[in-house]
């Protein structure tokens, strides 16, 4: 896949995510086609559960680009204050449609100067770079700075640091490091034995399910793709542009 297929992919996946977050589909299906049912048919709620899935590609896509973006930049600056303006752009919309703050972008851009942190790190003395860089995700981590925390920046070093790995061995780190990232959410399972349906679901969809998103970075293949003018910007406009209208459409919805 070139880079530009995995972004579209990438971009499909989230607006699906934000989609049924506003119109749930099992909620909309059932209003359009069952309006009469005195309570959710079951069959909905599996295909709610089953599309869930869905939303949880684009995260790891959109880390694997910022790994991708750096070793491929030719100015890091414009990289680093393009991601900079549109984050800060995304985050009235971001609040208006999730009700907190730190949009996913100011995640990519804390992700992006924490490569560049550990490069100069390594170039003044060998090692130092990893643990500067080890210091910045456990304090994003601990004190909560951005969307997915310190293990979303532990994942954008990951992609960046195996790139040349074969995918079995990549295959395999992955399917250790994602379930440990929810290390908190798998203890507080056990811990409170909240071993039922809904929370077995909470946890195969943060645990497992981003894992598809990373499996389609391995079908990578290095090249950019399609362009066209503007295309960079593309993906930058859309993100803060389409959460300001569903946004909107959930607060009219809402009647606020």
């Amino acid at each position: 896949m070139s880079f530009f297929a995995l972004k579209t992919v990438a971009l499909l996946s989230m607006l699906w995510d934000h989609l049924t977050y506003v119109w749930p589909l099992a909620m909309t299906v059932e209003t359009l086609f069952f309006p009469d049912a005195a309570e959710t048919v079951p069959a909905l709620m599996v295909l709610q559960r089953a599309t869930d899935y869905i939303g949880r590609i684009a995260a790891p896509i959109f880390l694997f680009s910022i790994a991708n973006g750096y070793r491929h930049t030719r100015n890091f600056k414009k990289y680093a204050l393009r991601l900079l303006v549109f984050a800060c752009l995304a985050e009235y919309p971001y609040y208006l449609l999730f009700g907190f703050h730190s949009n996913i972008m100011f995640t990519l851009l804390l992700g992006l100067l924490t490569l560049r942190l550990m490069d100069w790190g390594n170039g003044k003395r060998t090692g130092l770079g990893y643990v500067l860089a080890t210091g910045v995700v456990i304090a994003a981590e601990y004190l909560a700075l951005t969307e997915g925390g310190g293990r979303y920046i532990l994942f954008i070093l990951v992609f960046y640091l195996a790139e040349h790995w074969p995918v079995r061995k990549k295959a395999l780190l992955w399917l250790f490091l994602m379930p440990l990232s929810r290390y908190r959410l798998i203890w507080m399972i056990f811990s409170e034995q909240l071993f039922t349906y809904r929370w077995f679901h909470m946890l195969c969809i943060n645990a497992l399910g981003p894992l598809l998103g990373v499996a389609f970075t391995f079908f990578y293949n290095g090249k950019k793709g399609r362009s066209f003018p503007g295309d960079k910007y593309l993906w930058y406009v859309f993100y803060p542009a389409h959460l300001l209208l569903l946004g909107l459409a959930q607060q009219a919805l809402l009647g606020v």
